[in-house]
């Protein structure tokens, strides 16, 4: 894009010149959605002047005025020294996505420690891991000097990409792959009617390590001591009504 091509572009954001708050604006030619507003304190040769800022997210434009920001340490890809010997990379970011971004890029060596988890919240945390495991479970690779189309072509989410991922504890999923169970039970609910279709589904352990694949195979309503020999939930009676998906084992991890 030359200059004048450039200065032409750049008159779609002449109607926020008096706007110096983030302005939602979806640009239709480019189905993006930005924040747009007029700084006024942009200094250049001494003095204030006015200039255009265009953020992709509110909380990056909030940050810039507000000057409040988030901090988010961890440690991922490698530094080579001078003796040839590699050393994980300590990184931070002021943005989660960023953080994601890096996941994404180098989920081999991403790694928050201990110390760094205080950064983030329960939920960043959960989120972090299961991604990882789930990058992992594809066989992605970090990342290295060529970044390769072939990256976007993962052969294993082709084949399980269209699954839910279910999560049981350990010993729930040793119940299923002992073949003692080969059930999940739900809570009856008022209103509850068999809409069943057959899907498939991922299933993790606690720590959410990928430990099987099955196929659900049917629905039925049964009573709970017509299944208590295999499911044990003190929460239920004997008469009370409960949701039973059967599955089936497709390949065990």
């Amino acid at each position: 894009m030359n200059k004048k091509e450039y200065q032409k572009f750049y008159k779609r954001y002449d109607k926020f010149k008096k706007n110096n708050l983030p302005t939602p604006f979806w640009d239709d030619e480019r189905q993006v959605f930005e924040y747009v507003y007029d700084d006024e304190f942009v200094i250049e040769n001494g003095a204030y002047s006015n200039q255009i800022k265009i953020f992709n997210n509110l909380t990056d434009a909030l940050s810039e005025i507000t000057l409040a920001s988030f901090y988010y340490s961890y440690s991922c890809g490698y530094d080579v020294l001078n003796n040839n010997e590699k050393k994980l990379h300590h990184c931070h970011s002021h943005s989660f996505e960023n953080v994601v971004r890096d996941l994404y890029d180098y989920p081999e060596s991403f790694n928050i420690s201990k110390e760094e988890e205080e950064f983030y919240s329960k939920q960043e945390l959960n989120y972090l891991k299961r991604v990882q495991k789930y990058l992992l479970f594809i066989g992605l690779k970090d990342i290295n000097e060529k970044r390769s189309v072939l990256r976007y072509r993962n052969k294993v989410y082709k084949k399980y990409g269209n699954s839910f991922v279910h999560k049981y504890s350990c010993d729930t999923i040793n119940d299923f792959i002992s073949g003692k169970r080969n059930f999940n039970v739900m809570e009856w609910y008022e209103g509850y009617k068999n809409y069943f279709h057959e899907f498939n589904a991922l299933i993790i352990d606690e720590n959410n390590d990928f430990k099987l694949y099955v196929k659900y195979t049917k629905q039925e309503l049964k009573k709970y001591k017509d299944i208590k020999e295999y499911f044990i939930n003190e929460n239920f009676k004997d008469d009370d009504n409960v949701i039973v998906t059967y599955f089936e084992i497709i390949d065990i991890f």
